[in-house]
């Protein structure tokens, strides 16, 4: 079995099921899951989320207040977590339809503990994945940011100090390097003293 990173996890298990929900835990006992945490209605459910990400919501179908689908639907348009949507097996085949466009991934009932233990894995992979990309997101838009501070920059010091582009941008790296700063602090400060 491959291991899972050393990151720390948070599952939602969303069913008033006592006897899965001791399955559930049992399952993700070993899976690096820090906050495990029950709510046996969708809208109590609704109300968690509303203070804290989960990286996996698991709903167990029928609940108390609704079958499930919709509260499914409405978490995917509102939430990044992977979602793991455990239904009757007679229903698994169309439930599985409308949600799996979605990313939902669906088991039927009955569920075996390796089943669950795989799905709930693979649904935390795509999670890992899905967080580094943000991340290199994010990283190359703070990129993107410092490129046009620095343009910025460079266009304030042709206009007013009457150099070339090239001599703008030597002197920003130039006075970036001999006070161990970045660029774009520099920038920042000839933006500041030329607007």
């Amino acid at each position: 079995m491959g291991k899972m990173p050393d990151r720390q996890y948070s599952i939602l298990i969303v069913s008033a099921a006592e006897q899965l929900n001791s399955f559930v835990k049992k399952a993700v006992s070993n899976l690096n899951f820090r906050t495990v945490e029950v709510r046996k209605s969708a809208a109590l459910a609704a109300q968690e989320l509303l203070n804290r990400h989960y990286d996996v919501i698991l709903i167990n179908s029928p609940l108390p207040d609704q079958f499930g689908a919709e509260f499914v639907l409405d978490i995917c348009n509102r939430y990044t977590s992977g979602i793991l949507f455990i239904t009757p097996g007679e229903v698994a085949d169309d439930v599985t339809e409308r949600v799996i466009d979605f990313g939902v991934t669906v088991l039927a009932k009955p569920l075996t503990a390796r089943g669950l233990s795989r799905n709930i894995r693979h649904l935390i992979a795509i999670q890992n994945k899905f967080l580094e990309t943000e991340k290199k997101l994010l990283s190359m838009e703070d990129k993107m940011k410092e490129l046009r501070i620095v343009s910025q920059a460079k266009c304030l010091m042709v206009e007013h100090e009457h150099i070339s582009e090239e001599e703008a941008h030597r002197r920003i790296g130039k006075l970036a390097m001999d006070r161990c700063v970045s660029r774009r602090a520099i920038a920042e400060e000839i933006i500041e003293e030329w607007e």
